[in-house]
């Protein structure tokens, strides 16, 4: 089954003219050196891993909670390869990445992967964040739970469970898992989040899973009855979970591209609708334009409440605004692209939402390398782009500029790393790492007058009791909800920046 696309979504090419100048905007600094601290790693002991050339993943999340984000790097051979290489646990210690994998989770080093996506998710809903990490070249996924705090308060890391809760995976026309992405979420409605696992095989012919989740973070492969045919696919590079048509309950945005993968067409993009119980298909799909799209994120790019998308094309890239929907049926874009930039014209990967610049709209980055493509040292570097708060974006620096963001990372994360209320960004880079912070960063100036002020005082007031990064200000326990400690921290940095 299959839904057409209404005449809402006619591709309408939008350019916008560049006024932000460089410096105007924001800017980082290269802290690289003093910001993480990696161990030799266990495949390549000998190799300083400030040039680590492996191709690298990242999720971000606060694993041991005590308010500092930690991170999990995937690694393994870059592109169409086989070649298993040691994960790496990074803890932050007050804005310092140490690397703590032999310490805390040394399953890293005595499994190693061919991973190429990692996520972190609560999957037995103890309050800790736990580790899942898709593999290709026939591995099985691995999922690492978090042990939480010990009688004395000590933090135990992460243990490898993957034989007993989750099941043997066995898909279409392969040996084994060819997985190239993942996403984990509540798919079902019982608070406890499932996984899709997006899988490729080359000139298509195999299916993507879904695990579902029984509520204590064992999973049963149920694709065949929840997904049916929309479990095939050709080559499988991103999905995402969102509930893009506000019915309230999670749909699947899927890819599969360069090959046909009945009932889709190739190069396809599309909706998998929820039926309000994790069943996918039981509606009929919903294709995305043929936009050649081969990386997906999501998120509200124009503040209108509605679930907007930005797909990363082998071409020029494209942004969907999201008008209107009717649950389960359809769903209307207005589908732009950014402003003329090489960087989002040419062959590109990851893409994630943040807002970096803490105006209450969400900016857009995206990485330059392709997953399967060898495109390292080409022309095209890191984009960062600004959103007007209407959801249209454009990149605001000079071609000519070598800035420190312009590099090409396999994957990047938007993370407040030191705690400031900014966003900075952790890159894993064709050959090596970055660690950029960003600059003059005001904690507590959310509006961005130039100092903290009764405009803020105010902003924080109506927040209070939600979640809002530009007024969850107090460096110590970024709890996500606005409260008391947060309206201190505001007081205290009255009149100031500094």
């Amino acid at each position: 089954m299959k839904c057409g696309i209404t005449s809402a979504m006619a591709l309408c090419a939008v350019s916008m003219p560049n006024s932000t100048a460089l410096g105007q905007w924001i800017d980082f600094n290269d802290e690289t050196n003093t910001r993480v601290s990696f161990q030799p790693f266990i495949d390549a002991p000998g190799l300083d891993p400030r040039f680590d050339d492996e191709e690298k993943d990242i999720a971000v999340g606060d694993l041991d909670r005590d308010g500092w984000p930690d991170l999990v790097i995937v690694r393994k051979e870059p592109f169409s390869n086989a070649g298993p290489r040691q994960d790496v646990l990074l803890m932050n210690v007050k804005g310092v990445l140490v690397d703590q994998t032999a310490q805390q989770a040394p399953g890293f080093l005595t499994t190693l992967t061919d991973a190429r996506d990692v996520v972190m998710a609560d999957v037995d809903g103890d309050g800790w964040l736990d580790v899942i990490i898709a593999n290709t070249f026939g591995e099985q996924p691995r999922l690492y739970m978090n042990r939480g705090r010990d009688s004395k308060g000590h933090w135990r890391g992460l243990v490898d469970v993957s034989d007993t809760r989750l099941p043997t995976i066995v898909v279409a026309n392969l040996a084994g898992p060819q997985f190239c992405a993942l996403e984990a979420g509540d798919l079902t409605g019982d608070q406890a989040p499932d996984i899709y696992f997006a899988n490729y095989r080359q000139g298509g012919g195999t299916t993507d899973v879904l695990l579902i989740n029984d509520g204590t973070g064992r999973f049963i492969d149920e694709s065949n009855t929840r997904l049916g045919e929309y479990a095939n696919v050709a080559f499988g590079t991103g999905v995402r979970f969102s509930d893009i048509d506000l019915d309230g309950d999670i749909d699947i945005l899927k890819i599969s591209t360069l090959y046909e993968a009945l009932p889709f067409d190739s190069r396809w993009a599309g909706i998998l609708f929820n039926d309000g119980t994790g069943d996918f298909d039981t509606h009929p799909f919903l294709e995305i334009p043929n936009l050649n799209t081969y990386m997906i994120d999501v998120g509200d790019l124009d503040n209108d409440d509605r679930p907007d998308l930005y797909l990363v094309n082998d071409g020029q890239d494209h942004i969907l605004i999201n008008n209107q929907s009717i649950p389960n049926i359809q769903v209307d874009f207005l589908v732009t692209v950014p402003d003329v930039s090489p960087r989002t014209t040419g062959f590109g990967g990851n893409v994630h939402m943040g807002d970096v610049d803490r105006d209450g709209d969400l900016d857009v980055g995206i990485a330059p390398i392709d997953v399967d493509i060898a495109n390292c040292g080409g022309a095209i570097d890191f984009a960062l782009l600004q959103n007007d708060a209407q959801g249209a974006l454009h990149d605001p620096w000079p071609l000519s500029t070598n800035l420190p963001i312009h590099a090409q990372p396999h994957d990047f994360a938007f993370v407040d790393l030191n705690r400031d209320g900014c966003l900075d960004i952790f890159m894993g880079l064709c050959t090596g790492w970055r660690v950029l912070i960003q600059k003059s960063c005001c904690l507590g100036d959310a509006d961005r007058s130039g100092s903290v002020d009764v405009m803020d005082l105010i902003g924080l007031l109506m927040t209070w009791g939600q979640s809002d990064i530009r007024y969850d200000i107090n460096p110590v326990e970024g709890d996500g909800t606005i409260n008391v400690s947060d309206l201190l921290t505001l007081l205290a940095r009255w009149g100031s920046c500094s």
